[in-house]
C-alpha cells in the first residue's frame, strides 16, 4: 500500500482531483487546510500504482505535462469517417511512445487487462469473434476493470444505467451478471456484426464508444491517447463538458493496445 498527498487543490478543482484519483483505483481522503483550500491523501493497492514523479504540489491534474521528442504527426482531422481517419490512426499508433512518468501505470493496466483475459475471451468468443483485449480495454476506461459494474458506463451492476445510456440493459431484471450486461453493451454498439479487427478499426471503435468530441478541439483523444507523447492536456470532465487545462489519468486505449503489444 502507497500513498501520494496533494495539497493546495483549491474547492474548484476538488472535485476533478478526487475523480481523476478514483479513476485509477486510489481511495481518497480529503482534509480542509483553511481558506477554500485543501489536502487530499490518495492511497493505493499496489505501490505499481504510484506516479514516480509525484510532487506535493499543485494537483497533478493541472500540472504541466513533459514534452517528449517524437515525430510530428497531423492535427487530428475534423472528421468522423473511417476513410478520413483510417491513415491518421495508424501514423498516430506507429510514433505513439508511452511517457516515462506513465510507464508504471500503464504496467498496471496491463496486468489487470491479462488478469481478466478469460472472462473477456467468453464474451467475446459468443458474439463471434470480438478480441478479448478489445473488450478488456473498454473495461479498464469505462470502469476501472471493475467487475461489479456495466461496461456501457460504469454504473453499478445492481439497477438498470442511470448515465449515458440510460436504461441498459433493457431485457432482464437486475441485478445483472457483468456477462449479460457486457453482451448488450457491445451488441448496443454493433460490435457483434463486426468482422474487420484491424488496428485502425480498433482505434475507431474505441474513439466512437467514447464519442469524437476531441477532435473540433483540435486534438488527439484522451480515450485513445492518454499517457502518450501525442496527448498532453484537454478532456471531458463530464458529458458534454470539456476543460482545456484537465489532464486525463486515465491510460488510453491504444497506449494500452500498443504495451500489451510490445510485451508479447
Amino acid at each position: 500500500m502507497t500513498q501520494e498527498t496533494l495539497r493546495d487543490i483549491p474547492s474548484g478543482k476538488l472535485q476533478q482531483v478526487l475523480q481523476d484519483y478514483h479513476a485509477i483505483g486510489a481511495t481518497t481522503q480529503v482534509i480542509p487546510q483553511g481558506g477554500d483550500m485543501f489536502t487530499v491523501v490518495a492511497t493505493f493497492d499496489q505501490p505499481v500504482h504510484l506516479s514516480p514523479f509525484a510532487t506535493p504540489t499543485p494537483a497533478e491534474v493541472t500540472a504541466v505535462v513533459p514534452a517528449l521528442h517524437s515525430t510530428p504527426v497531423a492535427p487530428p482531422r475534423k472528421s468522423t469517417a473511417f476513410t478520413d481517419l483510417s491513415d491518421e490512426y495508424l501514423s498516430y499508433f506507429e510514433t505513439c511512445t508511452v511517457r516515462p512518468e506513465r510507464q508504471l501505470r500503464v504496467d498496471a493496466r496491463l496486468q489487470k487487462l491479462r488478469a481478466g483475459a478469460a472472462i473477456y475471451k467468453e464474451v467475446g468468443d459468443a458474439l463471434g469473434s470480438i478480441p478479448w483485449f478489445f473488450i478488456g480495454i473498454i473495461h479498464s476506461l469505462e470502469s476501472n476493470f471493475d467487475f461489479s459494474t456495466h461496461l456501457h458506463n460504469g454504473d453499478p451492476l445492481s439497477g438498470r444505467t442511470v448515465h449515458v445510456p440510460e436504461g441498459r440493459p433493457q431485457a432482464g431484471k437486475p441485478p445483472f451478471s457483468w456477462g449479460a450486461s457486457a453482451k448488450d453493451a457491445l451488441r448496443m454498439k454493433g460490435l457483434d456484426q463486426q468482422a474487420d479487427w484491424s488496428i485502425a478499426r480498433m482505434l475507431y471503435r474505441w474513439e466512437a464508444y467514447n464519442g469524437f468530441g476531441y477532435r473540433p478541439h483540435g486534438i488527439p483523444s484522451a480515450y485513445l491517447w492518454s499517457f502518450s507523447n501525442h496527448y498532453t492536456k484537454g478532456r471531458f470532465v463530464s458529458d458534454h463538458a470539456f476543460d482545456p487545462d484537465s489532464i486525463s489519468q486515465q491510460c488510453g486505449a491504444a497506449v494500452m493496445l500498443k504495451a500489451l503489444q510490445a510485451s508479447l
